[in-house]
């Protein structure tokens, strides 16, 4: 069962050896890795000199430069061959036997995520797991997901991969989690944490400079539910989803109003220290 990964690059040449490196350790064989150029850069030529060669990672473009994480992933997805489709960012990474524990059970169930580990750049410290420490699998419903502080990146069956949305670049992640659950009804998330989710400073989802970017686009997507296209979900899931949108700009604006008062933040610091003082 081939499994294709979306790796989606601009300026990611200080941390996509680390991510490619990730991909060729894992035991599951039958992957392909696309790297999705959004900046013109030849990353066959710089991964073959500076790292990580294996002949099942391909290399495509998006033809442009800083045309969005959304319109790199649908190139990929587009090129992509495999039964299953997933994400790898360029600056993070999987962990052992990531592919191997979720294929079989994305496979049979349309799609399967796990428990993300947020991890700092600087130390490579565990700030949490997005779900916190669990004994087992679980399935979560759109309302569970939005209460999560950080993004779950699931393996999807082929014929459930919907492409990113145009437009949509702020929480395209979330957006995009938000249809395949209402496809599915449910995901199921296992309990070990496969993917390290690196947090860097300055990075676009954690300076002070998303702020205000995200407030924007939460509510254009609250209102969007409320009475636009609702981004195609089902009746029965868009009041969950625009009020979990609601918690999600709130939360949003207590991490704008803390990094008035500590410059040091980010929002996954944010939330980690909110977690322990929990």
């Amino acid at each position: 069962m081939l499994v294709s990964l979306i790796i989606p690059a601009c300026d990611a040449q200080a941390t996509i050896g680390r991510a490619v490196e990730s991909l060729v350790a894992q035991d599951w064989p039958d992957w392909e890795g696309i790297v999705v150029a959004d900046d013109g850069f030849d990353y066959r030529a710089f991964l073959a000199a500076s790292g990580p060669a294996d002949p099942r990672l391909v290399f495509v473009s998006t033809g442009r430069r800083r045309s969005g994480c959304h319109r790199a992933r649908n190139v990929g997805l587009a090129a992509a061959r495999g039964e299953l489709v997933g994400a790898l960012d360029a600056d993070d990474a999987f962990r052992p036997g990531r592919i191997a524990s979720l294929a079989p059970l994305a496979h049979r169930h349309g799609a399967a995520a796990d428990n993300l580990a947020v991890i700092s750049e600087d130390d490579g410290t565990l700030m949490y797991r997005v779900m916190g420490q669990r004994s087992g699998p679980v399935e979560i419903d759109i309302a569970a997901f939005l209460a999560l502080t950080a993004p779950l990146v699931p393996l999807v069956r082929r014929d459930l991969a919907e492409p990113r949305i145009e437009g949509v670049e702020y929480a395209e992640d979330v957006i995009a989690n938000l249809v395949l659950i209402d496809r599915i009804g449910r995901l199921p998330v296992i309990a070990e944490a496969g993917y390290a989710y690196f947090i860097r400073a300055g990075s676009i989802a954690n300076d002070d400079r998303a702020g205000d970017e995200f407030e924007r686009a939460y509510s254009d997507y609250i209102e969007r539910l409320a009475g636009g296209d609702g981004f195609g979900l089902s009746p029965a899931n868009r009041e969950p989803a625009r009020l979990g949108l609601i918690g999600k700009r709130e939360l949003n604006r207590r991490f704008s109003a803390a990094f008035r008062h500590d410059r040091t933040l980010n929002f996954q610091s944010f939330i980690a220290r909110t977690r322990r003082e929990r």
